[in-house]
């Protein structure tokens, strides 16, 4: 039943694509891999539970859908996968994201350049099927490339080569959620950074100019997969001068008896970007995994406290 504030749905497309035609060699798996320490990788990933997490029913904030702009995923034109939301609650059910974009809720995306400043809008059209049940936002983008940076004054927007060999060209873009028959807006959102020392990623989540570090291996449960929660490290003060994006970072999990698993289950990080995507004050990082057979991306968020970070949703994202 539609509601009062629908306009009723948008144009849904099906593009007959093969995985080359989609330019970037892009294709969907269904989720991330659970893999046990002491067993060998599986063939095949298993399906992936939808979280309603941790966040109160009576919530306020801003309310803003997640996704993943490609410059080529809709033949050969440019596209986003819806990824996650934000409304009264975080969510990553595939069915409730894709309807919000459907009903024309998400009428413009910004898409934000590795140096964390707005790279180029995204005005949606509605949905094309590029492939069976996987469907990403269509429309127009006017702007730079997701992996480009601003070149300084007169100069242009230059490509960042570490965003592109681990993204294929793609990034990160946002849009506020709205009503179907709201103007388009893109609201300022308070951007961070994030900086690799060793085995701990720093970024100062709640703006005091002091960086929370977090050990990359608690990024990742005891399966594998991403953590629930990720605390900091105490008592760690190192100085962080860092950029909105990192790439390329390799994870190596261990065991429950704390030795090195198999190479082959490395898993590898790419931060697509650290921004205050909710608005609370408090930055949240926005993380690609890439597994040994499946990439996906997850979103954490501190709600409670800075040193203490949780995961609000996963997600299937573009494969590479």
């Amino acid at each position: 039943m539609a509601m009062a504030t629908d306009c009723g749905r948008l144009p849904r497309v099906a593009w007959r694509l093969g995985a080359t035609a989609i330019g970037l060699g892009l294709s969907f798996a269904a989720c991330r891999p659970v893999l046990k320490p002491d067993e060998p990788l599986p063939d095949t990933a298993v399906v992936h539970k939808e979280r309603a997490p941790a966040v109160s029913p009576h919530a306020v904030g801003r309310q803003v859908l997640v996704g993943e702009l490609c410059p080529k995923a809709a033949e050969g034109r440019p596209g986003i996968a819806p990824l996650l939301m934000r409304t009264l609650q975080w969510s990553d059910s595939n069915e409730e994201v894709t309807n919000t974009v459907e009903r024309g809720s998400t009428p413009r995306f910004a898409a934000f350049g590795v140096d964390g400043k707005v790279a180029g809008v995204f005005d949606t059209v509605g949905l094309a099927d590029i492939a069976p049940g996987q469907s990403v936002a269509s429309g127009t983008y006017v702007g730079g490339a997701p992996c480009s940076a601003e070149g300084g004054k007169g100069q242009p927007r230059t490509d960042d080569p570490a965003c592109v060999a681990a993204t294929h060209g793609c990034g990160l873009a946002v849009a506020q959620i709205a009503r179907p028959d709201d103007p388009p807006e893109v609201p300022a959102y308070q951007t961070g950074a994030v900086c690799v020392s060793g085995d701990l990623l720093g970024v100062d989540i709640d703006g005091d100019g002091l960086a929370e570090w977090f050990p990359l291996v608690r990024a990742l449960d005891g399966t594998r997969g991403p953590a629930q929660e990720w605390t900091a490290a105490s008592k760690d003060a190192r100085p962080c001068d860092g950029k909105f994006a990192a790439y390329d970072i390799k994870v190596q999990p261990e065991t429950e008896a704390g030795k090195a698993t198999d190479p082959k289950a490395t898993v590898t990080f790419d931060v697509l970007g650290v921004l205050d995507l909710d608005g609370d004050g408090r930055k949240e990082l926005v993380i690609a995994m890439r597994f040994p057979t499946v990439r996906t991306v997850v979103v954490f968020s501190a709600a409670n406290a800075p040193q203490r970070l949780e995961l609000v949703g996963e997600a299937q994202a573009f494969q590479h």
